[in-house]
């Protein structure tokens, strides 16, 4: 078949029926599933290299073979390629970038997949030179033509009257100058099936003035606020088309793209799209691939969540977030946070939470026999109650609790409405499943669904747990450090402590808590002393010199003197003062110790080994722990 190719000025109008009336997009609320996510409550990033080939994998992830036609723009520059998402995704169409001078490899290899039956290039020789359309024409078997206009705003124009017949209900009007506006409403115009016309802050084109009198819109939808488009222009803009104007804004682009998606009207959207409202390039074909799919586009900062999005994402409840671009224009963190805050949930039931479930800020989650709850309090405070009886507590506080949650990595957390971690049960990486508010009344994190399943994480607040004394004689001073992981590498459940005697204290370490001493064996024939306690508890003393290993096997009551504090590494390890690091364990495992009670004394820790905090009964912090043992805790007197 003989390849042709055209050229379209701004103003002059091609109808090719049997390509530009196929594909309108859903609205966002009934978005379709076809995306590059393929799990619930999941977070995919679509990227690249470099912003050629993420536009291409976007396609990929989102496009099928033989489409109507593709999309070419410029990959330097953001203009053309905003106009003319809303266009492409009106007839099921992707977006590709280009060089001016060549057609990337990642893109040649993408056309090749797609064998579209025409290519629209958007933008003149100055965007994309007469050289890659001549070359653009060997990956198609009908026409390849140029849409442009002699400016950006003019090609805006000659976009829109290409693809949208005069008597379109709605045109969008956002600034050339700019791209995030523009970005984040092309999704929206293209569900609404509408243009997206750019314009200068201060003054319309020409050549968007005849479009818009050609369009003969009744509404015309301003996106951002008058920075971008100066109330001076709507009011212009609405003068030469006949038609009302409304404005969709925000504080900052952030801002102005979650109220463009609160203006889409729907209550919840099963996917959303993620992209940089910083960098343009991996962004630019995410608004055609966002508006196939019948999504939203949000936009976040490279290393932060904005508030306006994360309250957008909360509201919008999608099952799948698709990330666009790499980690240079969305961060792993962001996409982490997106992650725990930004999917839908169920609400936890039958006492228990796991991955998919959570307890929203202002409810709780009672035990199977009803006995006990675990409550999340809107001030940011995880309880757990008996009837009104408080049995435990987190200690944290904030104004914007969102929920608690199980993230991946077996960490259960509090969430603040930005993502901001409140309190965590400091289980990262110990494998945990499943959270369970016990009938007995202790709240676990177990590493497994079964009635059996190891424990990482406890309350201590069912009347069969031990009570946990102070490692040190009565009176003595101690210094105390944060929890952390046995080997204190940040993964791992933080069941360990480490205590220090101070100048003139005694150096005897005692037994926290009733029970029968035994030998933990850490391999090669070597161990050092614990205690079996009630329930499968073990405590564990490492660092001793003057072991007591004459009493291995007989039980023993708290304050049972154990050995003495040293420098000692009967396992290996590494020690830089004398101390006995202290773990808890159960099965043999340790138990991260986040919120238990040691001689009236309750540790909780930052989410980084060795960093926390010892408060007292009344709440007055007493350690203040920041990477080491920090003075100090004085052991109470046994009660008579």
């Amino acid at each position: 078949m003989r390849r042709w190719r055209r050229r379209l000025r701004g103003g002059l109008v091609a109808l090719a029926v049997g390509v530009m009336l196929g594909g309108l997009v859903t609205p966002f609320a009934a978005a379709s599933s076809a995306t590059a996510a393929t799990t619930a409550n999941s977070v995919t990033r679509v990227a690249g290299e470099n912003r050629y080939q993420t536009a291409a994998r976007i396609s990929a992830a989102t496009f099928p073979r033989d489409v109507p036609v593709v999309y070419i723009a410029s990959g330097a520059q953001f203009p053309d390629a905003l106009s003319g998402s809303a266009a492409a995704a009106r007839v099921g169409a992707p977006i590709l970038l280009t060089q001016k001078n060549a057609v990337p490899a990642a893109v040649a290899a993408e056309l090749e997949r797609l064998r579209p039956r025409a290519i629209h290039v958007l933008g003149g020789p100055i965007a994309v030179s007469d050289q890659v359309v001549a070359q653009l024409a060997g990956y198609t078997t009908g026409s390849v033509t140029r849409i442009e206009g002699e400016t950006r705003y003019a090609t805006s124009a000659a976009i829109s009257a290409h693809t949208y017949p005069s008597g379109t209900k709605v045109a969008y009007l956002a600034s050339g100058e700019l791209f995030p506006d523009a970005l984040s409403g092309a999704a929206y115009a293209a569900a609404a099936g509408a243009p997206v016309l750019l314009t200068r802050t201060s003054g319309l084109s020409a050549a968007v003035e005849r479009e818009l009198k050609r369009l003969d819109p009744d509404r015309i939808v301003v996106l951002g606020g008058p920075l971008a488009v100066a109330e001076e222009t709507a009011q212009r803009a609405a003068q030469v088309a006949g038609a009302r104007i409304d404005r969709v804004a925000g504080e900052n682009r952030y801002g102005t793209s979650a109220a463009i998606t609160r203006a889409a009207n729907g209550s919840t959207a099963p996917v959303v799209y993620v992209t940089s409202g910083v960098n343009f390039p991996d962004a630019l074909a995410g608004a055609a691939a966002a508006a196939k799919s019948g999504a939203p586009l949000l936009l976040v900062s490279t290393a932060r969540l904005p508030a306006e999005i994360a309250a957008e994402l909360i509201r919008l409840r999608p099952e799948r977030i698709v990330v666009l671009g790499g980690p240079l224009a969305v961060s792993d963190a962001v996409a982490g946070i997106l992650a725990d805050i930004g999917t839908a949930r169920a609400t936890a039931t039958a006492g228990r939470i796991t991955a998919d479930s959570e307890v929203r800020a202002g409810s709780c989650l009672a035990s199977a026999n009803g006995s006990h709850r675990l409550c999340v309090g809107t001030n940011g405070a995880v309880r757990v109650q008996r009837g009104d009886t408080v049995l435990w507590t987190s200690g944290s506080s904030s104004a914007s609790a969102f929920a608690l949650r199980l993230r991946a990595d077996g960490d259960l957390v509090l969430l603040s409405t930005i993502g901001e971690v409140i309190w965590r049960s400091s289980t990262a990486g110990a494998g945990v499943t499943e959270i369970r508010v016990e009938d007995g009344g202790d709240v676990t994190a177990r590493a497994g669904s079964t009635a059996t399943a190891a424990i990482r994480w406890s309350t201590l607040t069912s009347p069969a747990s031990p009570t946990w004394g102070l490692p040190f004689e009565a009176g003595q001073q101690w210094s105390a450090g944060g929890p952390h992981s046995s080997l204190g590498r940040n993964d791992g459940a933080r069941g360990s402590l480490d205590f220090g005697p101070r100048a003139g204290s005694s150096k005897r370490v005692v037994t926290i808590a009733p029970g029968t001493v035994y030998a933990f064996t850490c391999g090669g024939g070597l161990s050092y002393l614990g205690v079996q306690h009630a329930d499968g508890w073990q405590s564990t003393y490492y660092h001793l010199v003057n072991e007591q290993r004459d009493l291995i096997g007989q039980y023993v009551p708290a304050g049972t003197y154990l050995g003495d504090a040293a420098q000692t590494l009967p396992c290996g390890g590494g020690s830089s003062f004398e101390h006995v690091h202290l773990t808890i364990r159960r099965a043999g495992q340790p138990v991260s110790v986040e919120g238990m009670t040691f001689g009236g004394f309750t540790v909780r820790g930052t989410g980084r080994d060795f960093w926390g905090q010892w408060f007292t009964a009344s709440g007055v912090r007493a350690v203040d722990a920041r990477g080491g043992a920090a003075c100090c805790l004085i052991a109470p007197e046994a009660a008579p």
